[in-house]
């Protein structure tokens, strides 16, 4: 009867476990950010096109462009461009931070989405 017992508790135990840990991971991708995809602008004049490639413009001029990557946080995430538009390409990195659905901020600049 005791072995029977501690079969079962380690069975609780167990599940106890298991329900935690899938607790844990779904609380952590409920914090990931999403990308910001979309054609969004700054009140500066600034214009950031992000999907599969990324394009930066500020007053018309392109500043980078190439293929980006997102390292989503529980507010925001880094956007990094392999910028194509330089000498050699090479990685530029923004640090956004969402403020609501349809706006996040770079560095104090505040980027809207278009449309």
């Amino acid at each position: 009867m005791t072995s029977h017992l501690t079969g079962l508790r380690r069975c609780a135990f167990a599940l106890a476990g298991i329900a935690a840990i899938g607790l844990f991971v779904t609380s952590a991708i409920a914090q990931s950010a999403p990308a910001p995809v979309g054609v969004w602008y700054s009140d500066a004049g600034e214009t950031m096109v992000i999907g599969q490639t990324c394009q930066i413009e500020a007053n018309g001029t392109v500043g980078a462009i190439g293929q980006c990557s997102w390292d989503p946080s529980s507010n925001g995430g880094i956007l990094a461009i392999m910028n194509v538009n330089a000498y050699q390409p090479a990685p530029v990195y923004f640090n956004i931070v969402w403020i609501d659905d349809s706006s996040f901020s770079i560095s104090g600049d505040v980027f809207h989405r278009r449309g």
